[in-house]
């Protein structure tokens, strides 16, 4: 009886993560003049706990009991993308959903879903989803999916979840990147 009161009284440690902060600046995507309002990304029913994902094979996960996140995922996604977003477009206005914009037009409204962020057993960080970008008369100007990989850099929790930043930052450059393309055909039509 006395072991495993023992056992019961030992606590297991716990780790949680926030991503990183960017290691570079974002590249410069081009001369957006325009507000850029970013809603909350919608994530996958299974990434909205707090333990961070691991997919064991092609149809089992595993989410951490030990290694979590320090904060809602969603929100780190939606501030790391409004921070990236702003230094890829400096000259843009990028706001959370509900924001006041004090940018010119054009005003532009992106929405992400996120059907993957996690590691695989492969030793890659995988993040996949799709964003669709509407315009203010809520016509769909882009609607694309992305599936980036990043390989880990070493084992363990603290490679993979660098790993997933590093993929969500060149998800903002590919984004930022639209969303020129996308101002630009808005302003000629």
């Amino acid at each position: 009886m006395s072991m495993l009161v023992g056992c019961a009284g030992q606590s297991i440690d716990q780790s949680r993560y926030t991503l990183p902060s960017q290691t570079q600046s974002a590249d410069v995507a081009g001369d957006f003049r325009g507000s850029v309002s970013l809603a909350p990304p919608r994530m996958a029913s299974y990434l909205k706990d707090d333990g961070i994902i691991m997919q064991l094979d092609d149809i089992r996960i595993h989410q951490a009991r030990h290694h979590l996140w320090a904060e809602p995922l969603d929100r780190q996604l939606q501030e790391r993308m409004r921070q990236h977003l702003g230094q890829a477009l400096p000259n843009a206005d990028v706001l959370r959903r509900g924001q006041s914009a004090e940018a010119p037009t054009p005003a532009l409204h992106v929405q992400l879903d996120v059907d993957r962020f996690q590691g695989r057993d492969d030793g890659m960080a995988v993040v996949g989803g799709q964003w669709r970008i509407r315009d203010d008369n809520d016509r769909t100007l882009s609607h694309e999916s992305f599936e980036i990989e990043r390989p880990l850099e070493d084992d363990g929790y603290p490679a993979l979840v660098r790993a997933l930043g590093s993929a969500w930052d060149t998800l903002g450059d590919h984004l930022a990147d639209t969303l020129v393309e996308v101002a630009v055909t808005a302003e000629t039509n």
